[in-house]
């Protein structure tokens, strides 16, 4: 999920961009990304942010971190630091919860008008076409991010537009279902789940080596359907057919 996040110059975060430093490689991100991920160094609750080892405050050594993080990261969507750790549903009232978001309404539309039309044009009744749609959520003062390119190709489009929605609804319960509805689960989630190990060397500097946080994850093609109950199927006659390998 951090590797999805591009620099500000609308390129991916690696080696090739001129903008990637691999000693510091959170800099120069999407807005988004230091948005929604805590991640070494970031500023939360008065303090930054320590998953480096040896010694970070949130880091996995020492002898008590079944409660620290696996992956080097923390989530930050969501999270309003002017609720207090102590009891924040009695001292702060509540927190709200986003069932929909323009951004979502243009992303849908976006990703409906290239299937149907293509990148660059505009559906009768509508005033903007995918490209745009996908730029208008990219341009907002928050983000300010660079504009997609005229001229994609409806394949380049669909890539982009399912980019944008990773990164825009990110932990908003929407991944789970795109890549099903998309049928790419059995690639994106059979791979496993990586982090990162931060080494903080003797001149202050930090060194990140990639790991495997979480692995043995497994989607079968079945896991696009769910099983029919079999109570639904007696009910039925037995004229309802169990869908395939269950």
């Amino acid at each position: 999920m951090v590797d999805a996040y591009d620099l500000t110059n609308g390129q991916p975060a690696n080696a090739s961009n001129p903008l990637y430093n691999s000693a510091k490689p959170y800099e120069n991100r999407d807005p988004r990304f230091k948005a929604t991920i805590l991640y070494n160094g970031a500023a939360y609750r008065e303090r930054n942010i320590e998953t480096f080892i040896p010694g970070g405050k949130d880091s996995r050594d020492g002898n008590d971190n079944w409660n620290t993080t696996k992956t080097g990261y923390y989530l930050k969507k969501f999270m309003n630091d002017a609720y207090p750790l102590q009891n924040p549903w009695g001292n702060a009232g509540f927190q709200p919860w986003i069932y929909i978001r323009y951004a979502e309404v243009l992303l849908n539309f976006a990703e409906a008008a290239n299937e149907a039309y293509g990148p660059d044009v505009v559906p009768a009744g509508s005033t903007f076409s995918a490209r745009q749609a996908i730029n208008m959520i990219r341009s907002r003062a928050s983000v300010n991010m660079p504009d997609l390119a005229t001229g994609m190709a409806q394949t380049d489009m669909r890539t982009a537009i399912r980019h944008e929605r990773q990164i825009e609804l990110a932990f908003e319960e929407h991944r789970f279902y795109d890549v099903r509805r998309w049928k790419i689960a059995d690639v994106t989630e059979n791979q496993p789940s990586r982090g990162v190990i931060i080494t903080k060397n003797s001149d202050g500097t930090f060194t990140f080596t990639p790991k495997i946080a979480l692995d043995g994850r497994k989607f079968e093609t079945k896991h696009y359907w769910l099983p029919i109950p079999r109570a639904e199927i007696l009910a039925s006659g037995n004229q309802l057919q169990q869908n395939p390998n269950y």
